[in-house]
């Protein structure tokens, strides 16, 4: 166990859960005679879904809006079904995880949709291992806004060096490291894991 660090900040997407927008979208293009590429453009990188996942509309709301930017009429039950049906545990992930649990705090930093996070927090147990859960659409901001990194590191106690972060994706790593977070580069789970070793954390 290291000494130096006392919190092990997680990120969820593609790191402990993988998704894929292609399996949502690609249900719509098929449902709607639609360009499978455009619908998973607008899911997955549109400022609707990034206004979503920062909590500034409900997801009725954005259901609506979601189904005129697409140009389809489909109700609210019938979208979330699709919406949410993307994602699978990383099991090797997941279970470095719950080796850390023991050993440090864990808290969960993740860029999700309110939609979404409800979904993955019934359907995989691992978000019950968390000693704190930090998400965009609560916080009002996301990764990698300075604001969230900030409320994270708050409720870590205040220590900068004593946080260490994992996410898959290399722009968020860069930004937490110059805001001072220690951060590795989430590659699969066995690179993690020798990663982890060769800074004793395991």
């Amino acid at each position: 166990m290291s000494k130096r660090y006392k919190v092990i900040i997680f990120d969820l997407g593609n790191t402990l859960i993988r998704f894929d927008h292609n399996i949502s979208a690609k249900k719509l293009a098929n449902l709607f005679h639609l360009d499978a590429e455009k619908v998973r453009a607008l899911f997955f990188d549109s400022e609707l879904t990034q206004a979503f996942e920062k909590g500034l509309m409900s997801p009725k709301v954005f259901s609506a809006r979601m189904t005129k930017a697409l140009g389809i009429t489909l109700s609210f039950k019938d979208f979330v079904p699709i919406w949410n049906d993307i994602f699978w545990e990383d099991k090797k992930a997941c279970g470095l995880a719950r080796r850390l649990k023991n050993r440090y705090k864990l808290f969960l930093l993740s860029n999700v949709s309110r939609l979404h996070f409800e979904y993955i927090e019934k359907k995989f147990d691992i978000i019950k291992i968390f000693d704190e859960v930090i998400l965009s659409y609560a916080v009002g901001a996301i990764k990698p806004e300075k604001m969230i990194f900030e409320d994270a590191v708050r409720r870590a106690g205040g220590d900068k060096s004593a946080v260490l972060y994992i996410d898959d994706r290399e722009d968020l790593i860069k930004e937490a490291n110059v805001f001072g977070i220690e951060s590795i580069r989430f590659e699969g789970a066995d690179k993690l894991e020798k990663v982890l070793e060769e800074k004793g954390v395991l």
